[in-house]
């Protein structure tokens, strides 16, 4: 029986955090420190929240809070990457507004599922985590037809839909089985068994993949190689 989403967060402690409204933490459950152990506890509870995240992160996490603090309805489940002491890990988050008996004494309280169990096999994914619409989703890499680098991110692409991936295609790539995958161009993963057609022209080659209607460029340095392994030279 296929387990759903729901059914894995049963069975899953999650990892609790508190926040105060100057963001600095109030209290955690035990679990974060199984979850985060790269970050000492003296590190956790000094200063705020933004100071344990990198540079770049800071501002895409304080408006994460700044808008679950603003909602007046339900907060969607957010996904994150982080890898810890060597380890990938998948995070679920959940983010609830605590209201206290003065408005000064409202907290955050974020919930952190370790979903990676249910991802990762021998450091390959088993399960794509992916977003849409606010919905979280965990993909079958045969799933997959094809997926395109946005900027440090992924849109990965099926017949169904298009997702989101907070994972670079690079880091995608090295944890998709390579049997089934082939990187064709700098901005281009794509699924070689979902592979329709190929089109070679004079000075290019595309290929079209099953359920899309567009054509995807194959870079001059992988062509050889693509060619190769599709059995074409």
């Amino acid at each position: 029986m296929s387990r759903t989403l729901i059914s894995m967060i049963e069975q899953m402690e999650p990892g609790v955090v508190i926040l105060n409204d100057d963001l600095t933490v109030s209290s955690v459950s035990s679990m974060i420190f199984l979850i985060f152990g790269h970050i000492p506890r003296e590190r956790i509870f000094a200063g705020d929240l933004l100071g344990i995240h990198s540079e770049e992160a800071r501002a895409k996490v304080k408006e994460t809070l700044r808008l679950a603090r603003q909602a007046q309805r339900h907060i969607p489940l957010s996904l994150k990457f982080v890898t810890s002491e060597g380890q990938d890990r998948y995070l679920l988050i959940k983010l609830i507004t605590i209201v206290g008996r003065e408005s000064a004494d409202d907290k955050t309280c974020a919930l952190f599922y370790d979903i990676t169990p249910f991802t990762l096999a021998e450091r390959k994914l088993t399960r794509v985590p992916v977003t849409s619409r606010g919905e979280i989703h965990l993909l079958k890499p045969e799933e997959i037809v094809y997926l395109k680098a946005d900027n440090i991110y992924s849109m990965i692409y099926t017949e169904s839909g298009e997702y989101h991936s907070d994972l670079s295609i690079g880091a995608i790539e090295k944890r998709l089985p390579g049997e089934m995958f082939f990187r064709i161009h700098r901005s281009f993963l794509v699924n070689i068994t979902r592979i329709r057609k190929v089109h070679r022209e004079r000075h290019e080659c595309t290929v079209e993949a099953v359920g899309g209607e567009v054509r995807l460029p194959v870079s001059r340095d992988k062509l050889q190689g693509f060619l190769m392994e599709m059995g074409l030279k």
